[in-house]
């Protein structure tokens, strides 16, 4: 369809006639100066028989509309066309195309002059074909990335002879009668397939298809530099429950291996495994011959940490029932000297209270123990002399106030030692997870790609006696130019806050926004992992017909949550795939969508995405073959089944991530019995999407080889 307007000439004869105008009483007369003509529905081809309705635009030169202009309509040729009745409108006219081919229609604004030729024109050209129904979608575009929250509007027009009817994915739509027709298709996050036909009863149905993406909104992920980046202020969260700080349960240390649960275990494991002794003077008293002590040797048993998350941090109650210290040395007591060798066994009890504190994003966590208290509950002496263990028990005597102390002072630094240290480490372990993260994907033929992941806490927040909530930011990319730079950015299916209310109660609960796994799919299209030539891949018996054939992506993979009768984790949909064929040394073009079921698992505390082996694949045909027997949409299938392998393996590779958890740091720098230890996250279950969150409860494991 072709538009012509008139302009120049005219507008300068307008402008004159209004200075002139502008002398004489009265407002001066407006005088058109530019005519637009359209044909109602526009289209590109029409049907024999059928009933046009041409329409012009005519404005002045301020560029206002004039509603009441003459006009004056011609057709050329003149016997392709019959005129219809005068519209109520001036602007508009209609009429029958009665002769396929193509037909000129102008219109005029009449002179002032009769007889004067017109000066002011514009045309129109409308091409007339006769066979099955002419279908036109002006909406939306195949590959179209949409956010408008009514749905999917799918907005055309469709020409025939006779009665046509629209099918929209099956739903019948009514035209109007120029043929135009619109309706809204549910919208529903990730790729849509539409498929709309028009069918006269007849004559072969009309047929168009596409995939387009719907989201309720697109995060921006293009950078000024034109590299694919996103970041999210909280692509990630880590709830961790009281659960994971003390679960209620003593550590069972006779199993083998030993088996941590919480962050209690930990510490009931560190205490047991604590080079004491170091910690112990020695020697204790050195005054010969009145008082002479040494502590040699001192264990630390049948520990029971409890800990309570408090507004601030954490408090700590540990209970230490099992202390057994070997003594030497000499004691003068009313001019006798008493031998200390023996054991002392005692118990003790220590509180504590830890504030737990990060500033901002770029601060590092504070742990700081307040007041340190520690009490000897009981203690007993067994010494080589009966007349020592005498001494000993008398409440109030240096020897029994002194070996207290020590003990006390033991058990203290045990605690300051070991207790910050190792609620330092975990909750700094969760802060640099991410830092710095990249790796590389380079399997031919798809471009070698570097991705980066990088992040850390954007802050830590604590309610009482119930959790501590991470945020992340989270920061990915890639080091290859965009070639989307078109694109909307990332799908986005919810913007809700990760609150402690969103997570249920339980040790670990790990929350990733589905932008962060899509970020990393788009970051992966947007560098071209799916524009490639795959003519070396071509089976050898296709090779013979079909000399080049190059993959173009239209639309970035997108996973979503799946539907209630599908059982996967996730659904990965790669709509708009479009095979554009050398085929016999004519072009052809096909479309394709694949989708595959995706199961999610954390492998090595990384989260390991598993795509199903066998997509489903739909294939149609856009620019069709010279010889559409010998290249059919189960070929083309064929083909992309042949390559998914690779395709695969490549997004499954680029969805790797790190998950920042809690770490214990070099615990065989408290205690090398401890270097062996090792952590592993525990899946309670699958993982369960949640609006835009995945959502996965697990519990960290700590496994202690026991030799």
């Amino acid at each position: 369809m072709t538009s012509i307007d008139t302009r120049s000439k005219s507008i300068a004869i307008a402008l004159l006639a209004l200075a002139l105008g502008g002398c004489g009483d009265g407002p001066p007369a407006r005088v058109p100066a530019t005519i637009t003509v359209r044909a109602e529905p526009a289209r590109l081809w029409f049907h024999s028989d059928q009933e046009v309705v041409v329409a012009a635009t005519v404005t002045d030169a301020t560029g206002e509309e004039l509603e009441a202009p003459t006009l004056v309509w011609t057709a050329e040729p003149a016997s392709s066309v019959t005129a219809g009745a005068p519209d109520a409108d001036p602007r508009r006219a209609r009429f029958t195309l009665t002769t396929p081919g193509a037909t000129t229609v102008t219109g005029c604004v009449a002179p002032a002059r009769e007889g004067d030729e017109p000066t002011l024109c514009s045309s129109i050209v409308l091409r007339v074909d006769d066979g099955m129904p002419s279908l036109e979608l002006e909406t939306p575009a195949p590959g179209a990335e949409l956010d408008d929250p009514s749905g999917i509007v799918v907005r055309g027009s469709v020409a025939d002879r006779g009665v046509v009817r629209v099918y929209v994915n099956g739903v019948g739509v009514t035209p109007d009668d120029v043929g135009a027709f619109e309706t809204t298709v549910p919208a529903t996050f990730g790729v849509t397939h539409l498929a709309v036909d028009a069918s006269d009863g007849l004559t072969e149905v009309s047929h168009v298809e596409m995939d387009v993406l719907w989201a309720p909104a697109f995060l921006p992920a293009t950078s000024e530099d034109g590299l694919p980046a996103l970041t999210l202020t909280d692509g990630l969260a880590l709830r961790l429950g009281s659960a994971f700080f003390d679960d209620g349960l003593a550590l069972d240390a006779t199993t083998s291996p030993i088996l941590t649960r919480d962050l209690a275990d930990l510490l009931e494991l560190v205490v047991t495994r604590l080079d004491v002794s170091s910690l112990v003077p020695d020697p204790v008293i050195d005054s010969p011959p009145t008082f002479t002590l040494r502590v040699t040797d001192v264990t630390l048993g049948d520990p029971r940490a409890e800990l309570a998350i408090t507004d601030e941090g954490v408090d700590l109650f540990l209970r230490i029932g099992a202390i057994e210290a070997s003594t030497s040395g000499a004691l003068t007591f009313e001019g006798e000297s008493l031998p200390l060798d023996g054991v002392l066994r005692a118990s003790a009890v220590a509180h504590a209270r830890l504030t737990v504190r990060k500033e901002s994003e770029d601060a590092e966590i504070v742990v700081e123990m307040g007041e340190l208290e520690v009490a000897i509950e009981s203690a007993t002496g067994d010494f080589t002399s009966d007349e020592t263990d005498a001494v000993f028990l008398l409440a109030e005597g240096v020897l029994r106030r002194t070996l207290e102390d020590t003990l006390g002072d033991a058990v203290h630094e045990t605690v300051a030692s070991s207790v910050p240290a190792v609620l330092r480490d975990a909750l700094s372990a969760i802060d640099g997870a991410l830092a710095g993260q990249s790796f590389s994907l380079d399997s031919a033929p798809f471009p070698p790609i570097t991705i980066s992941i990088d992040g850390g806490m954007r802050a830590l927040d604590t309610t009482f006696e119930r959790e501590m909530l991470a945020t992340l930011r989270t920061s990915i990319g890639t080091n290859v130019a965009s070639v989307h730079p078109e694109t909307r950015g990332v799908a986005q299916l919810d913007a809700s806050a990760m609150t402690p209310a969103f997570f249920r109660d339980g040790s670990i609960a790990l929350g990733v926004r589905l932008e962060l796994l899509n970020g990393l799919l788009h970051g992966l299209w947007s560098s071209g992992l799916l524009d490639l030539d795959v003519t070396p891949l071509l089976p050898e018996a296709v090779t013979t017909l079909v000399s080049e054939a190059h993959l173009e992506g239209r639309l970035p993979p997108v996973l979503r949550p799946p539907a209630s009768d599908e059982g996967d984790d996730l659904v990965l949909g790669v709509g708009q795939l479009e095979l554009a064929l050398v085929f016999q040394g004519e072009p052809a073009r096909f479309a394709v969508r694949i989708d595959a079921g995706v199961r999610v698992d954390v492998i090595d505390n990384r989260i390991a995405i598993d795509v199903a082996e066998t997509p489903e694949i739909t294939v149609w045909t856009l620019v069709p073959p010279s010889n559409p027997r010998l290249l059919t949409p189960d070929i083309v299938r064929n083909l992309l089944l042949d390559l998914w392998p690779d395709l695969r393996a490549s997004l499954t590779s680029g969805l790797a991530l790190e998950l920042p958890l809690p770490a214990v740091g070099d615990l065989g720098g408290l205690a090398p019995d401890l270097a062996a230890l090792t952590l592993e996250l525990e899946m309670n279950g699958r993982l369960r999407p949640r609006g835009g969150v995945l959502v996965l409860d697990a519990q960290l494991v700590g496994t202690l080889p026991v030799e």
